[in-house]
C-alpha cells in the first residue's frame, strides 16, 4: 500500500502511522463526507482462514455497537483490493499508556485509580456483549485528548486478538516470530492454553496494568517466553506496596485480588473493579468520583508527538490552544451591539400607526365642520325665485324652503345638482341668438 491508493473506492491513504506485528495502521480521508480515519490492515495471511476472518468480521460488528467513551469508536469495516480486512476507526491525537509511563514515569495513587476504573467501565460494556479483549497492555490504551482539550483513555483494537488465535496454528505467529499478543499481561489460563476465556482474564491484565503504572516495573518476567509463561503460572509476584509504600494498604489489596491466579477468587467482573477502584480513588482524593475527565487535566499531554514504534495506529500532536477569555469577550460585546443596532433600525422602519391614525381623526372632524356649516347656510338662504324660461319650456319653478319642513342630512345632499335647470335645446330647432356678437358662448378672447 502506498500514499494515494483508494480503498474500497472511497477511503484514499494518507501516511502511514504504525506498523505491528498484525498489520499496519494508516491515516485516510472518506472521499464521500471528506473525514479522517484511522485504518487498520490487517496481514493478508490472516484472511486465508475463513472462519477467522468470519469470526473477524462478526467481532468487528459487535465492537462497533459499544457506546462507550473509553472504547475506540468503530466506523466501517471491509476487505482492500488485496483481500487485507481492515477496520475504519476514529483518528484521535495524543499518547499511549507506554509512552506515558516511559516519558513522566509512574502515576500518583489517585491517577491510577482513576485511569484503570475508566477503563474497566469500557470493557464492562463489552463483557456484557460476550467481548473479551484479551491483550490489553500499556500499548493498547490511548490516552486520547478531546474537543474540550480533555485527556479521556480509551482501548484499542477491541476484538481482533479474540478473532486471529482461532485462525490456523501458523497464523498465530508474526513475521518475527513471536508470540501474537504481550505475554507479559497474559492471565494463567491464558499461559495455560484454555479455550473457555472470559471477562477475567481482561480483569488481570487489568491487575498488570495497573500494577505497574503505580510501581513501574510488571509482576511477571522472564528471560524467553517459556520462563515468562511458567512465572505466570507458578512464580508469586513481589507485592506493589513494597516497590511503592505510598500507595497504601487498600490499594495494595485490590491489585493483589486482581492477580489472583485461580480466576474464581479474582476480582468476578469489570464492573466489581471498576466501582472499587472509584471508592477507592474517592477516599484518596478527599472529592467525589466524578469520572475520569475531571481529572484527567493533571495528566498533562506530551509537549511533542511522540509515535510509538511498532504499535501505534494514531495520530499524535500538540494540544490544541484554547481561546482566551478577552476573544470570547470581545467577540459577545460584538454581537450585542450588531443586535441592538439592529433592532434599533428595525424599530424606526416600523409605520408611525399612531401618528397616521390621528391624522386622520382630525381630517375628519375639519371635514365634519364644514359640512355642518353649509348645512346651516343652506338652511338660512332665502328662497329661490323662479327663473325666466323659454317659450314652451314645462320646467316647474323652485319651491322655497321653509323652516318646518324636513332638515335635510349630509347623506341627502344631491351631488352636484344646479339650483335651476338649464335651457333645452330641440332638434331642428334654431338656437337663440347671441348677444352683443358673441360666437362663443361666455367667451370673448380672440385666442379661444
Amino acid at each position: 500500500m502506498q500514499p494515494g491508493d483508494l480503498v474500497s473506492g472511497k477511503y484514499r491513504l494518507l501516511r502511514q502511522l504504525g506498523r505491528g506485528g498484525m498489520g499496519s495502521v494508516w491515516a485516510a480521508r472518506n472521499e464521500l463526507t471528506d473525514r479522517d480515519f484511522a485504518i487498520k490492515f490487517l496481514l493478508p495471511e490472516l484472511a486465508q482462514n475463513r472462519d477467522a476472518l468470519h469470526r473477524f468480521f462478526l467481532e468487528a460488528r459487535a465492537c462497533g455497537q459499544i457506546k462507550h467513551p473509553a472504547v475506540v469508536a468503530v466506523y466501517d469495516m471491509g476487505q482492500a483490493e488485496d483481500g487485507a480486512p481492515y477496520l475504519v476507526m476514529e483518528l484521535m491525537e495524543g499518547e499511549g499508556l507506554d509512552q506515558r509511563l516511559e516519558r513522566s514515569g509512574i502515576f500518583r495513587p489517585g491517577e491510577a485509580a482513576a485511569c484503570v476504573a475508566y477503563v474497566a467501565r469500557g470493557l464492562e460494556e463489552a463483557h456484557v456483549r460476550g467481548l473479551v479483549h484479551r491483550d490489553l497492555k500499556p500499548g493498547n490504551i490511548f490516552f486520547a485528548i478531546d474537543d474540550r482539550g480533555e485527556v479521556v483513555p480509551k482501548v484499542l483494537d477491541f476484538g481482533v486478538t479474540k478473532a486471529t488465535v482461532l485462525a490456523d496454528p501458523k497464523f498465530v505467529r508474526t513475521n518475527t516470530g513471536a508470540v501474537l499478543g504481550s505475554p507479559a499481561y497474559m492471565s494463567p489460563e491464558q499461559a495455560r492454553g484454555d479455550e473457555d476465556i472470559d471477562g477475567r482474564s481482561d480483569v488481570w491484565s487489568l491487575g498488570v496494568i495497573l500494577y505497574e503504572t503505580l510501581t513501574g516495573k510488571i509482576p511477571y518476567d522472564g528471560a524467553n517466553y517459556n520462563q515468562l509463561m511458567v512465572s505466570i503460572l507458578m512464580d508469586k509476584h513481589r507485592p506493589a506496596i513494597e516497590l511503592n509504600p505510598a500507595i497504601g494498604e487498600e490499594l495494595n489489596d485490590l491489585v493483589e485480588s486482581t492477580l489472583q491466579k485461580d480466576r474464581n477468587k479474582r476480582v468476578r467482573t469489570a464492573r466489581e473493579l471498576a466501582e472499587r477502584l472509584e471508592s477507592l480513588c474517592t477516599r484518596i482524593t478527599g472529592t467525589p468520583y466524578p469520572g475520569f475527565g475531571a481529572r484527567s487535566r493533571s495528566m498533562a499531554p506530551p509537549p511533542k508527538p511522540m509515535p510509538t514504534p511498532t504499535e501505534t495506529w494514531v495520530e499524535v500532536t500538540p494540544v490544541r490552544r484554547r481561546t482566551s477569555a478577552a476573544v470570547w469577550v470581545s467577540g459577545a460585546v460584538f454581537v450585542a451591539a450588531v443586535v441592538g443596532m439592529g433592532g434599533i433600525a428595525i424599530a424606526r422602519t416600523r409605520p408611525p400607526v399612531a401618528e397616521v391614525a390621528s391624522r386622520s381623526v382630525s381630517v375628519l372632524s375639519e371635514g365634519r365642520g364644514r359640512l355642518v356649516k353649509e348645512l346651516d347656510r343652506l338652511k338660512a338662504a332665502p328662497p329661490v325665485e323662479p327663473s325666466a324660461t323659454p317659450e314652451g319650456d314645462k320646467t316647474e319653478p323652485a319651491t322655497p324652503v321653509k323652516n318646518d319642513e324636513h332638515v335635510i342630512e349630509p347623506d341627502e345632499l344631491p351631488s352636484a345638482a344646479p339650483s335651476a335647470p338649464a335651457p333645452r335645446w330641440t332638434p331642428g330647432r334654431v338656437p337663440p341668438p347671441k348677444k352683443n356678437g358673441q360666437v362663443h358662448d361666455g367667451v370673448t378672447s380672440p385666442g379661444f
